[in-house]
């Protein structure tokens, strides 16, 4: 068995990765992505950390294949069978508007263009009963119309299948005999509880990435394996854990917006061995910006989230806000005249314009090395060369000559907006959620995260940021925190009746045995398998719920008022009010499972290298342009104070600590940053 631990993230721009053995020793390496042929990007990455295969135990990887195929419509060419009379669910969907103001606005085409939803004349009500059964030649012919129109995959969502699925099994039975090649989800297999939109577009989703994602991991199995590495692979899934190839084949629709959540993993692991619980984390890498909240060292979950607007995917997932703000985030100027930042990314090819791969417009990081934020010289450790003349000139021609400001008036607005973007993302994980960021700390990584930390930091008030070692590699480390983790759920509306209870105990059971044999068949040991029961409860007449853990007992009456208490306790959290005296309701039962991988180590850093004094002007918005120090991460040991005006530079990163502002190192070689006391 190896000794090594491999995390392997793979951005829009860059690919992670690295690897820590079991006496704390690290390896890590950074090399850009390889669109469209991932797996050629996490080959070399590997490659470069010069360990033998025989050496590696287990190689966890995050991806954003899937994501990016769901929001590229590069998928599968699905098909989606439904209800008659259900056909359009998919486009109608829950009929708000992205942005309420604007009447030049059209939603993004669905997955499913509407030729290829059919309809099958069959129905079941809300009750579970059969009031039409499937008509068996109906779907056949329906088979073999996909099957002229050359479907990839299909996907089966009928009405009310979560109360009893007898219709929709056996129309993916026939489905399967007639098109064995397809791929096939039925929503009663993978989702079994309403609402009815949401649940046709998870499905739907499964469908469309299943051959995307078997295809891809079959090429990154067969290169893994031409370079000897035959170890376990585990997949990130949304929910903070991984899981086996095997499971994900089946729930491709889990590794979907699965890349954010390796960050947060890591994020957790470092606020913990730092002493603080209470954290937010800020990943902004060179396409986007994601953050999430971290409450008592457990990341905040949701129960849905969306790949992009009216595509809801209802499966847990760490609840974090997306927004494009990345280092290669274009600044550009609208209708108006108004100047903008992102959305759209320079990405890796061809990346920014200092880059000099024929990028023309400019990008934050271009605004960040015209102000002498970044070095021309270090970018990247030395190992991608910059040329500051190609950002001053996409600065100039594109944004301070048509806005009629100085070229350092034009680069600071791009900083100043982005960083405005990220606040406002902080907020929407943090106030609006109930949480006060000025009780949190900031965990900020990623190639970007440390450079806009700070200012980010005190327009909300945070009183201290993290920046751990090697931050633009967070979200590979990440990935070696986490546990094998799988969950299940049934629907099934209990009020204080007690005459459905045993029929929740059969559920809950149920659950745990099949979650258990599922880890077991894994490789894990039963002994280290912990089960959580958890119940969506809501205000009986309402449809949005709140989920509570209801702990192992037996389900009986004592769980029912304990369960509400704990509901009442999340809903004035979350919404800033309950009412007692409403009655509650159970609408569905959950079950999650994990089972503990071994954890590397953290190891402590308790050296420095000797620092040679170097000064870089700096342009600051409130000061201008500034001597400022320029210091290496390397020649930092534990205890190490930096007064700023300051730059801490590394091989994956750049920290920006302003004045006013002191940096010391903490025991685990964190930047533990905050506002200078007077009395310091």
């Amino acid at each position: 068995m190896g000794m090594w631990q491999i995390g392997v993230d793979t951005g829009g721009t860059f690919t992670d990765v690295v690897a820590i053995d079991h006496e704390g020793r690290r390896k890590a390496g950074k090399v850009p992505s390889t669109p469209p042929h991932f797996e050629e990007g996490i080959i070399e990455g590997i490659s470069k950390l010069g360990l033998a295969p025989d050496e590696v135990s287990v190689i966890f990887h995050g991806s954003t294949v899937t994501t990016n195929a769901a929001l590229t419509k590069s998928g599968a060419l699905t098909a989606l069978i439904t209800t008659k009379g259900f056909r359009d669910v998919l486009e109608i969907r829950r009929a708000h508007r992205e942005d309420l103001y604007d009447i030049l606005w059209d939603p993004p085409a669905p997955l499913v263009p509407r030729f290829n939803r059919l309809e099958a004349d069959e129905r079941t009500n809300y009750a579970g009963e059969v009031l039409k059964g499937v008509d068996d030649a109906e779907i056949r012919e329906l088979a073999q119309v996909l099957k002229k129109r050359g479907v990839e995959a299909v996907a089966i969502c009928f009405l009310h299948s979560y109360a009893n699925p007898s219709n929709e099994l056996r129309a993916k039975q026939i489905i399967q005999e007639e098109l064995p090649s397809v791929f096939v989800s039925a929503s009663a297999e993978i989702l079994p509880q309403p609402p009815e939109f949401e649940r046709t577009s998870t499905v739907v989703a499964n469908a469309y990435l299943g051959p995307v994602l078997a295809n891809y991991v079959r090429k990154l199995d067969k290169g893994l394996k031409n370079v000897g590495f035959s170890c376990d692979v585990l997949l990130m899934h949304s929910a903070g854990g991984v899981m086996t190839l095997e499971s994900s084949a089946l729930l491709p629709v889990r590794t979907a917006g699965s890349g954010p959540a390796a960050g947060v993993m890591g994020a957790a692991a470092i606020g913990t061995a730092a002493g603080r619980s209470n954290l937010i984390s800020m990943d902004m890498g060179g396409t986007s910006c994601d953050v999430s909240v971290i409450v008592e060292g457990t990341p905040h979950l949701s129960r849905q989230h969306q790949l992009e607007w009216g595509l809801p995917i209802m499966f847990p997932s760490i609840d974090f806000a997306a927004i494009g703000a990345g280092g290669g985030s274009i600044a550009w100027i609208d209708a108006a005249g108004y100047p903008k930042s992102g959305p759209e990314s320079a990405g890796a090819r061809p990346g920014p314009a200092c880059y000099g791969e024929g990028g023309i417009e400019p990008t934050t990081t271009d605004a960040n090395l015209y102000l002498g934020r970044l070095s021309e010289e270090n970018f990247l450790g030395g190992d991608l060369s910059v040329d500051r003349s190609l950002s001053e000139a996409a600065i100039r021609g594109r944004l301070a000559d048509p806005l009629g400001l100085s070229l350092e008036e034009a680069a600071a607005g791009v900083v100043r907006i982005a960083n405005a973007n990220m606040a406002s993302a902080v907020r929407l994980v943090t106030i609006q959620k109930g949480f006060d960021p000025r009780e949190f700390s900031l965990v900020a990584f990623g190639g970007a995260g440390p450079l806009h930390a700070v200012e980010v930091a005190k327009e909300l008030g945070i009183p201290e940021v993290i920046i751990p070692p090697q931050p633009g590699l967070t979200s590979a480390l990440g990935l070696l925190f986490v546990d094998l983790m799988h969950d299940l759920c049934q629907s099934l509306v209990l009020n204080a009746d007690e005459s459905r209870f045993s029929e929740a105990e059969k559920i809950f059971a149920g659950f745990e045995d099949e979650l258990s044999k599922r880890l077991q068949n894994e490789g894990a040991d039963p002994s280290d398998i912990q089960l959580t029961r958890l119940v969506d409860m809501r205000y009986a007449g309402q449809l949005h719920t709140i989920t509570v853990p209801i702990g192992p007992a037996p389900f009986d009456a004592s769980v029912v008022p304990v369960a509400t208490k704990s509901f009442h306790k999340a809903h004035e959290r979350e919404y800033r009010y309950s009412r007692a005296e409403w009655p509650v309701e159970i609408s569905v039962l959950r079950v999650e499972a994990r089972a503990a991988t071994p954890k590397p180590l953290l190891k402590l850093n308790v050296s420095a290298s000797p620092q040679e004094k170097v000064e870089r002007e700096v342009y600051f918005e409130d000061e201008g342009w500034v001597s400022t120090s320029i210091i290496k991460r390397e020649g930092l040991g534990v205890g190490d104070v930096v007064v700023g005006p300051a730059i801490v530079e590394e091989f994956d990163s750049t920290t920006l600590i302003p004045s006013g502002f002191v940096a010391e190192v903490d025991l685990m070689s964190n930047l533990l940053i905050s506002a200078e006391r007077a009395d310091a």
